[in-house]
């Protein structure tokens, strides 16, 4: 028994190299959305959106993409910058 082809996205897009192209986009420009992101790379933006939050370990704060492990005073400074 064998699946039929399917048009449309492959269910898999967090794969090791969308992985590595998401981080190249928001380091290099840490105010991009994930919305931008998921258009410029034609992925989900959930799936953006979980690459950035759980495989790079960052999350948005303000207008910018921030490593999670800021303390409250980093993150207090962070936004008077």
């Amino acid at each position: 028994m064998q699946d039929n082809p399917r048009s449309g996205q492959p269910k898999m897009q967090r794969t090791d190299a969308n992985v590595d192209k998401v981080r190249t986009l928001v380091h290099s420009d840490l105010r991009v959305s994930v919305t931008v992101i998921a258009e410029e790379l034609n992925l989900n933006r959930e799936t953006v959106r979980q690459i950035v939050k759980e495989d790079s370990g960052m999350r948005k704060f303000s207008t910018k993409m921030v490593p999670l492990i800021l303390t409250r005073l980093e993150t207090l400074a962070s936004h008077f910058i």
